[in-house]
């Protein structure tokens, strides 16, 4: 979700020098005398805004909306970790302006590659739901140029069919901490048209053609590829397999085998109890539901489905476990027969800085689904996936 935007709050939040810098480098000129504006006196340059052109005033907004996704704290994180993966330490510059806003206006203004870097990992934490699969520890991608257009190339194969992708950007960065190779790729969407005024007023219809948002991911240490893309598990599939091809130097996309990504079973037994470490800060995780995939019943020739759900009370932790014994007759069913097809979690960090802790709850499906993140936070739940044996390397 887009953070909220208010014209005069941000122009409030900006200093006037960065602002005066800003539209000194698009070459608008603005009526303002910033020598006599206070720096949190919003109005004067909200209605010197407002008196530009349609096209001066588009791109305005445009810019300052997108400078506000990126002005608050992950943003300023995201900007400070592209600058360190370039070797350039900006730490004493952001520490030298007053506020995110600033912060993420100078880097706009000032590094507008760390600030588009910045921008795709802020996207890319906010995103769930990723498709994922193990393909193999410590590949090395490609990312010379031919590389990337002969991946772009390969998307746009794959989307012609839909009547989208005649062209195609695919973008390239790094993250550290853990290692991730990102690729950012944006075919060309299908036509769509607006209702709208043009410069000179006219109101009429106006085609756009947008572009989609494609994320891959690869992770060498875990071997683990992952892809996020709105299409369903098909279009996911021949997605991953065109990267795993032209950018990993695969055969093809490897079989799920016995390398699916999550593996939920150590959660069937009932005793287990999600040990942590102090450092981590978190205070209880919770398991608030289960999946349960039965045996094929073979008298109604049907397969079974149970979920349960239920909220634990600090005197009886992970109450979903107690719901076991009322929903399947242990006697008749083996428990080791049951796929446990999806679990939901509950996270509970610490209070920090006076404020009320962190509750993250994400779900874990059977064989390659979660929906985490990519923040700090769901970082330190995927380690934890892994150290208790539900995420596979």
């Amino acid at each position: 979700m887009a953070r909220q935007y208010s014209a005069k709050t941000f122009i409030r939040n900006v200093p006037n020098e960065l602002l005066r810098q800003y539209f000194n480098g698009v070459l608008i000129e603005l009526p303002v005398n910033w020598d006599e504006i206070g720096d949190t006196d919003a109005e004067p340059v909200f209605d010197a805004i407002e008196m530009l052109d349609d096209r001066q005033r588009g791109t305005v907004e445009s810019d300052f909306t997108e400078i506000n996704e990126l002005a608050f704290l992950p943003g300023t994180l995201a900007m400070l970790e592209e600058a360190k993966q370039r070797k350039d330490d900006l730490a004493e510059q952001f520490d030298a302006l007053e506020n995110h806003y600033a912060r993420a206006f100078w880097t706009f203004v000032n590094k507008p590659e760390y600030f588009y870097a910045a921008g795709a990992f802020h996207q890319m934490d906010r995103f769930g739901g990723w498709w994922r699969r193990f393909v193999g520890k410590r590949l090395e991608p490609k990312t010379d140029r031919k590389t990337l257009e002969a991946f772009s190339d390969e998307l746009k194969a794959i989307y012609r069919p839909q009547g989208r992708g005649r062209f195609c950007k695919v973008d390239r960065y790094q993250r550290r901490a853990p290692v991730r190779n990102c690729f950012f790729a944006y075919p060309e969407d299908m036509a769509t048209s607006d209702i709208g005024y043009s410069e000179d007023g006219n109101f009429s219809r106006r085609p756009r053609r947008s572009a989609l948002e494609v994320i891959f991911v690869y992770r060498p240490e875990s071997g683990v590829v992952e892809v996020h893309a709105d299409g369903g598990k098909t279009l996911e599939e021949d997605l991953a397999r065109a990267f795993c091809v032209t950018i990993l130097g695969l055969k093809g996309l490897p079989e799920e085998g016995d390398t699916t990504p999550y593996d939920l079973s150590p959660l069937k037994d009932t005793s287990f109890r999600f040990p942590t470490r102090p450092r981590d800060g978190i205070e209880t995780v919770e398991l608030k539901l289960l999946r349960l995939d039965l045996p094929t019943d073979p008298k109604k020739g049907t397969s079974r489905r149970i979920t349960l759900s239920a909220t634990s009370l600090r005197t009886a932790p992970n109450a979903v476990y107690m719901l076991l014994g009322d929903a399947i007759d242990l006697k008749r069913i083996k428990l080791k027969d049951v796929l446990l097809a999806q679990a939901k979690l509950t996270f509970v960090f610490r209070p920090r800085d006076g404020k009320r802790g962190k509750r993250l709850t994400f779900e874990v499906t059977y064989p390659d689904r979660c929906t985490l993140k990519d923040d700090r936070y769901d970082q330190i739940a995927r380690r934890y996936l892994k150290v208790w044996g539900i995420a596979r390397d």
